[in-house]
C-alpha cells in the first residue's frame, strides 16, 4: 500500500492515519509519503555501572570507544511527517501541534520569515535545496505528539524527518537523494544541534546503543550483563506557577552520587533548591528510585533538564514508579510522568 491509502488503513497507527487525513484536508491531495523519526536520548556511560549515576566511568567493556563517552539511542516515540512534492520551488507547511499557523515559504532566493515551530525545518530544507535536492518544493504536515513538558528534544528528530521525507519523494520522481551519512553532515552544517542525537535518529538499531562515531553499536544491557534492562523517563510536571523549567537548559540540582548498592546506605543530602520546586522533587525522586532498585540515573540530554532517565530491572518497575510518585507527593508537587522508553530502529518510511 502507499501513503494514499494510509488514512483509510484500519491497521495503521491512529496517529499516522490522523496525519494523513489532515494532510489531505489541508492540501486537497493525499500525501506522497509518510515518514516516522524516533525521538533520541543520550545514554550516559555511567548507566552501565551500579554505582555513581553522576560520574562518567569507562564505557561498556569491549566496545573500543573513547573512555567516558556517552552513547545514544532511538526512543520508541516518534515525530511524523507527511509529504508530497511540488514543482514551483515553494514549501507549504503545517503542523498538528500548531493548527492556526501555516506557512508558504520559498526554498531558493531570499528566505521568508517562518513561524517559530518551522524555523529549523525550513533552514534544513533550504540547505537541502542548495545542495540540489528538493528544489522543486514540497507540501508538509508535521506531528510531534509528545508534549514539550516531557523534556525529550524534538528538534533533531523533526529535522531528520523532514529531510528524509522531502529527499525521498523527490527521489521517487527520478532524483538522486543524499545518503544518510550525507544527510547527517548536511544537518550538522545547516542548523546547530546535537549531532549524536541526529545520528541516533538516522542510524539506530532496535535494542542497541549507538556510539558518538555513528557506526559502533552495543546492545543495551543491564550492569550484570542481562538483556532485559528497562528504561524509564522520569519527568517533573509543570506546577501551577509554571516552575517546571524550560527544557535542557533548565538548571536542576545535580543528582547526588550514591555508593554501590551492596547494602542500602543513607543518601548524601542534596543541596536544596527552592522549597517545593520541581528540581527538589526530581532530585528527591531519583534518590528514592535508586533506593527502590533502579540501577542508575542520568540526564537524557547534554545538560540538566526537567527529565531523568532511569535504568531499571524489570521486576522493580512497579516499586520505582511508587517510590518516585511518593517522593513528589512529599514535596507537595504533582505526581511526575513516567514514560517507558523502548530502544528502537532508526527513522523509516511508513507507506
Amino acid at each position: 500500500m502507499s501513503a494514499v491509502d494510509l488514512a483509510r488503513r484500519t491497521t495503521a497507527d491512529p496517529l499516522l492515519r490522523l496525519l494523513s487525513h489532515s494532510f489531505s484536508m489541508a492540501y486537497h491531495r493525499p500525501p506522497g509519503a509518510v515518514w516516522r523519526a524516533p525521538y533520541a536520548v543520550r545514554v550516559s556511560a555511567s548507566a552501565f555501572r551500579v554505582s555513581v549515576p553522576g560520574a562518567v566511568p569507562p564505557g561498556p567493556p569491549g566496545t573500543g570507544t573513547t573512555p567516558g563517552s556517552d552513547w545514544f539511542a532511538a526512543a520508541g516515540h516518534y515525530v511524523d511527517v507527511a509529504v508530497a512534492p511540488r514543482a514551483d520551488g515553494m514549501l507549504r507547511c503545517g503542523s498538528l501541534n500548531h493548527p492556526a499557523e501555516t506557512a508558504e515559504l520559498p526554498l531558493t532566493g531570499p528566505a521568508a520569515r517562518a513561524p517559530d515551530w518551522a524555523v529549523r525545518p525550513y533552514a534544513v530544507l533550504r540547505s537541502l535545496a542548495a545542495a540540489g535536492c528538493g528544489r522543486g518544493g514540497a507540501d508538509l504536515q508535521l506531528n510531534a505528539p509528545l508534549p514539550e513538558a516531557v523534556g525529550l528534544p524534538v528538534a533533531e528528530p523533526l529535522e531528520c524527518a523532514v529531510a528524509l521525507a522531502v529527499s525521498g519523494v523527490h527521489a521517487d520522481r527520478g532524483g538522486d537523494p543524499p545518503t544518510r551519512p550525507q544527510l547527517a553532515r548536511l544537518l550538522g552544517s545547516a542548523v546547530p544541534g546535537d549531532d549524536g542525537l541526529r545520528r541516533a535518529v538516522l542510524f539506530a538499531r532496535a535494542g542497541h546503543l549507538l556510539a558518538a562515531d555513528g557506526h559502533t553499536h552495543q546492545p543495551l544491557r543491564a550492569p550484570d550483563g542481562a538483556t532485559d534492562a528497562c528504561l524509564l523517563l522520569l519527568t517533573a510536571r509543570p506546577t501551577t506557577d509554571g516552575a517546571a523549567g524550560t527544557g535542557d537548559a533548565t538548571p536542576i540540582t545535580p543528582i547526588t552520587p550514591i555508593t554501590p548498592i551492596t547494602s542500602i546506605t543513607p543518601i548524601t543530602p542534596i543541596t536544596p533548591a527552592p522549597a517545593s520546586s520541581p528540581a527538589t522533587g526530581l532530585a528527591t525522586a531519583v534518590g528514592e528510585a535508586l533506593r527502590a532498585g533502579a540501577w542508575s540515573a542520568w540526564w537524557p540530554g547534554a545538560r540538566p533538564g526537567r527529565s531523568v532517565l532511569l535504568l531499571v530491572p524489570p521486576d522493580r518497575r512497579a516499586a520505582v514508579r511508587t517510590a518516585t510518585a511518593e517522593a513528589f507527593r512529599r514535596c507537595d508537587l504533582p505526581v511526575p510522568r513516567l514514560l517507558r522508553i523502548a530502544v528502537v530502529d532508526a527513522a523509516r518510511r511508513e507507506d
